[in-house]
């Protein structure tokens, strides 16, 4: 399967060194304001000042505070498909459904934590713009049939009548599980160190259960 087009907003490379390093110092910024949740609630002057840039600079490099915010967007889905589709290659090293089970969830796990405010953005962006959404629902595609790659060694040991149908939904249950623990920090009460063991025991009693 082609890599998604995730793109949301495209903004020019700066030609001078500074400006490429100012714009990384917003984006780094930028990215630790969602992580604690102050991203709404920053002013551009406050985002340029923790930078260590000006509003003029601000301004000029992305027009405004909403293209920053759908860059930190990009930026988070599109590193999600791309640490996505390099489970092709690592599920080869698995030995049985149990083992690439654990590797996706594994995965999932690494990419989700301590990313509590991105989840939130991209949750209350898709809640507002059907754009975003079509990106949402096309990186979900990719994670679904990444997801059946990765697994297709094994098929024969998932009890569905549709494994491939199986893995696809069961993944996504999966992401939605790891979307209510990220953003509210709980899941059914959930000791925060029995995660993995958890949700990867949820997947594969799914796709091992009775049909």
């Amino acid at each position: 399967m082609t890599h998604p087009d995730l793109t949301l907003v495209q903004v020019p490379e700066p030609s001078q060194i500074r400006s490429r390093q100012a714009l990384e110092r917003l984006l780094a910024v930028g990215e630790e304001l969602l992580a604690n949740n102050r991203f709404e609630e920053a002013s551009v002057a406050e985002i340029a000042s923790l930078a260590d840039s000006s509003v003029g600079t601000f301004y000029r490099l992305l027009g405004d505070k909403d293209t920053l915010s759908l860059l930190l967007l990009q930026r988070f889905m599109q590193k999600l498909a791309d640490t996505t589709a390099s489970l092709r290659d690592a599920g080869a090293g698995c030995r049985d459904l149990a083992e690439g089970v654990r590797l996706l969830t594994d995965t999932y796990i690494d990419i989700y934590t301590g990313r509590r405010g991105v989840l939130r953005a991209v949750i209350l962006r898709a809640s507002r713009s059907a754009a975003f959404r079509d990106r949402v629902h096309q990186l979900n595609t990719h994670i679904s049939s990444t997801a059946c790659d990765c697994l297709e060694p094994f098929m024969e040991q998932v009890l569905h009548s549709n494994p491939q149908q199986a893995v696809a939904s069961g993944v996504h249950m999966v992401l939605g599980a790891l979307n209510q623990h990220t953003v509210t920090g709980t899941l059914g009460g959930l000791p925060a160190g029995e995660l993995r063991d958890e949700i990867a025991r949820l997947l594969l009693g799914y796709l091992r259960g009775p049909q």
